[in-house]
């Protein structure tokens, strides 16, 4: 259900072209290992050729969901990613951003009261 929120706003933001494809793909690598990372957080992500460009999506979530994680702790932090399967190191780049940010604890506190996404995107600035 939350992967299938992120993937529609992706699509209603015009960043992914195939919500359908998309979403399959997530699912399919979701069920190689699951993309909780720990921490409260998951991180699903998929690349496709057709996607031109890399996106990220945010959901901070009011109930914790079992997202079979690393830690088993429950998530209330997902990140959407998603990006062309051609620029490992791009998608690197992004994912270490993501790490930085929710490995301390004052940042990840922080992100779960942002209120707007000016709020939020301010946090990734500041690393």
């Amino acid at each position: 259900l939350v992967l299938d929120e992120l993937v529609r706003n992706a699509f209603e933001n015009g960043v992914l072209e195939k919500p359908d494809e998309f979403r399959n793909a997530l699912k399919a690598r979701e069920n190689i290992v699951s993309t909780g990372i720990g921490l409260g957080v998951a991180v699903p992500h998929a690349k496709l050729p057709d996607i031109k460009a890399f996106f990220t999506s945010i959901a901070i979530l009011k109930d914790k969901v079992d997202w079979d994680a690393i830690d088993q702790a429950l998530v209330n932090i997902v990140f959407l990613i998603g990006g062309p399967d051609n620029q490992q190191t791009e998608y690197l780049k992004l994912l270490s951003k993501i790490i930085l940010l929710i490995k301390n604890p004052g940042r990840r506190n922080t992100l779960l009261k942002c209120k707007t996404q000016e709020e939020t995107l301010a946090l990734f600035e500041n690393l």
